[in-house]
């Protein structure tokens, strides 16, 4: 019963982000005709008083409406949870990690010790493309995974010894805190 709902509400957020982005892409263009429309009217009506007015009001509304647009897509706002600091131009490196839980189910193997994982962390690195600090182009995408004895033997500064793992323990694996 479980399963039935957890796909329903993976097919809900689907849906969800589908439409969001749907919704986005529709007012970053309504932003460029704005803006389209802005210019026409300095073309048209030259730098008149009331010219300059009227396309710096639709100016304006154009940037509103393409950066609300921008924010509500899906894409874009998790490339800005990813983003860097500011100054970061050019290819950047990237790892972030998170714990793995029992529920998880994992199938992966530890990188150090070979043992199955029932909990232990998932390291993600990434090397991509930024432009003031937000990712554009992602180049490669890689994960580790390291049961919890591993996790906790580099946590903490140590290595685990990949000569000692038990396959027929899963997630257990003896390891060492010798420093290099």
């Amino acid at each position: 019963m479980s399963d039935s709902t957890s796909s329903v509400v993976a097919l809900a957020d689907s849906v969800s982000d589908l439409l969001y982005g749907i919704a986005g892409w529709s007012l970053v263009v309504l932003g460029l005709m704005l803006a389209g429309a802005g210019g026409r009217v300095l073309l048209e009506f030259g730098l008149t008083t009331s010219a300059t007015v009227g396309a710096t009001i639709l100016f304006g509304l154009a940037f509103v409406t393409t950066a609300v647009g921008l924010f509500v897509n899906p894409r874009f706002r998790r490339r800005l949870e990813r983003r860097h600091a500011p100054s970061q131009f050019g290819w950047v490196q990237s790892v972030d990690q998170r714990v793995i839980r029992p529920e998880e189910q994992c199938r992966e193997r530890c990188v150090a010790c070979g043992s199955r994982i029932e909990q232990g962390m998932v390291r993600r690195y990434r090397e991509e493309y930024a432009v003031v600090g937000i990712p554009i182009y992602t180049r490669s995408v890689g994960y580790n995974h390291y049961c919890l004895e591993c996790a906790t033997a580099e946590l903490q500064g140590g290595e685990p010894a990949a000569e000692t793992a038990r396959e027929d323990e899963p997630g257990k694996c003896e390891f060492s805190l010798e420093r290099q």
